[in-house]
């Protein structure tokens, strides 16, 4: 950051469609009851209409303490009737305003009816240092919406089969192993720290793995039965961005400290040919305090870039170190960095000009993609996780990645007929992506050691103080041929 402060992106640096809906209107059907107070010698009654409306009243013999006569009685009634007309009538054209807007961000019902599929999950769940038990309750409420609302797997609802390896090495390779015995169709990977140790039994089994992101090269650059929905090489174009925004050569990774992480900058060679020196700092899993750790960053790299990855609490302790140690570049960062736990813990003056590259918009909930996430959270038993975490909208994009891949499917729903729709699909939009595209069929990038991923598309964006993106920008969504 020059004088402290960041650069920002320039027009020239990206380039796309500012999609953002900016406006919505939430209807909300009210009850009406009309309360008519009995008074002695009266009985009182409720009606419930079908429309919803609670209309209270009573039959009495008198009313205002005298005789009622016919015609009293006569206007009484009238205005009774007219009061609950009126009621219904408000009622009912408040029903299709609220049915509308449900109907409009879950889409259209399209049930699936055929056999059911298997379809397996491995996820790290809780593990000592981290927590993405969220993945769980998410998954759960997408398959639901798939099944109901997408037409499940090529017409065959889906019955998911979880196994959670709690960041353990070898229960990673158990939960593999208890997919192939399960008979599962495909596997769709949430976080796992060890998933090479997943990947290598199913993809010997050609059991077709789904997963929204990786930075394992033996899964990047497999042509036979994985298919990755975010882009091979979002993190380099990021740092060498910014780096050149920055008007510098020094770029440094601070990592969580584990395979899946660390493999990702393994090769040092894009940032070399891009004349960055380059250097990766791996922190143990945990890590409360990183000041030394930053102070030795920011020692060896004061005024260049610093990416960040990890969860948010891994963040939160390499934000403050970086700011205690005093650092006046450029901080670039993965959205798992930020929850709003995030922007409780680390000051708003460090937050303003972080730069991020993400796969979805997950701070702005008038994107429709974003309301769509929502709703599916809300309507199938998911509404209590926190939906500031991208950690959730991940997981969603890689259950539902594997719905839109394999819309064409025809006949049983096998490893090889689901492998083979996926590698036919269309270019199709990924759900909860802010409107990106996705293809699977090995075309998304010329370069062989990203042949798994199914797009080029990301979306950038720099943060204000509060820790939210001032705006999304997709890049990269240039349509892939057939």
């Amino acid at each position: 950051m020059s004088s402290g402060k960041p650069s920002r992106w320039s027009a020239t640096q990206i380039l796309a469609d500012d999609t953002t809906d900016t406006t919505g209107l939430d209807l909300e059907r009210t009850p009406i009851a009309i309360p008519l107070e009995p008074r002695e010698n009266s009985v009182s009654f409720a009606v419930e209409s079908r429309f919803g409306v609670d209309v209270h009243g009573r039959s009495e013999n008198q009313f205002g303490g005298g005789p009622m006569h016919r015609h009293t009685r006569a206007r009484a009634a009238s205005l009774f009737t007219l009061l609950v007309a009126v009621a219904i009538a408000m009622t009912a054209l408040a029903v299709p305003a609220q049915a509308a807007s449900s109907d409009s961000a879950l889409g259209t019902k399209t049930p699936a009816k055929g056999t059911p599929v298997k379809i397996g999950l491995i996820t790290d769940g809780k593990t000592s240092g981290t927590d993405n038990s969220i993945e769980t309750p998410v998954s759960e409420a997408a398959v639901k919406w798939i099944n109901q609302y997408r037409n499940g797997v090529g017409g065959h609802p889906i019955t998911l089969d979880i196994c959670v390896d709690n960041g353990d090495p070898s229960k990673s390779a158990d939960c593999a192993n208890q997919m192939i015995q399960d008979d599962v169709a495909a596997v769709v990977f949430g976080s796992n720290q060890f998933s090479l140790n997943s990947w290598t039994p199913l993809h010997n089994a050609g059991i077709p793995v789904f997963i929204f992101g990786s930075g394992t090269p033996d899964l990047l650059k497999d042509t036979a039965s994985t298919f990755i929905f975010g882009s091979g090489s979002t993190f380099q174009n990021l740092i060498i961005s910014a780096a050149k925004a920055q008007k510098t050569k020094k770029a440094t990774a601070v990592v969580i400290d584990v395979p899946a992480a660390t493999q990702i900058f393994a090769d040092t060679s894009p940032y070399k040919k891009a004349g960055l020196d380059f250097s990766m700092v791996p922190v143990a899993l945990g890590t409360a305090d990183m000041t030394p750790q930053m102070q030795k960053v920011v020692t060896d790299n004061p005024k260049g870039v610093v990416h960040v990855v990890g969860n948010d609490s891994f963040c939160i302790a390499a934000f403050n170190g970086l700011r205690t140690a005093g650092f006046k570049g450029q901080v670039t960062a993965i959205p798992q960095c930020f929850s709003d736990a995030t922007r409780t813990a680390v000051p708003k003056d460090f937050l303003d000009g972080i730069k991020i590259t993400s796969s979805s918009p997950v701070d702005n909930p008038k994107d429709p993609s974003i309301k769509q996430y929502y709703a599916v959270l809300d309507t199938f038993g998911a509404k209590d996780v926190d939906k500031s975490r991208q950690t959730g909208l991940s997981m969603f994009q890689g259950i539902t990645g594997l719905n839109v891949a394999t819309q064409n499917l025809k006949g049983a729903a096998t490893p090889a007929s689901i492998i083979a729709a996926a590698k036919s699909m269309p270019w199709s939009v990924l759900p909860g992506s802010g409107g990106y595209h996705i293809r699977c069929n090995g075309k998304a990038s010329p370069d062989p050691q990203y042949a798994a991923t199914c797009t080029n598309a990301t979306l950038l964006a720099t943060l204000g103080a509060d820790g939210k993106a001032t705006k999304y920008v997709v890049t990269g969504d240039a349509q892939i041929p057939a």
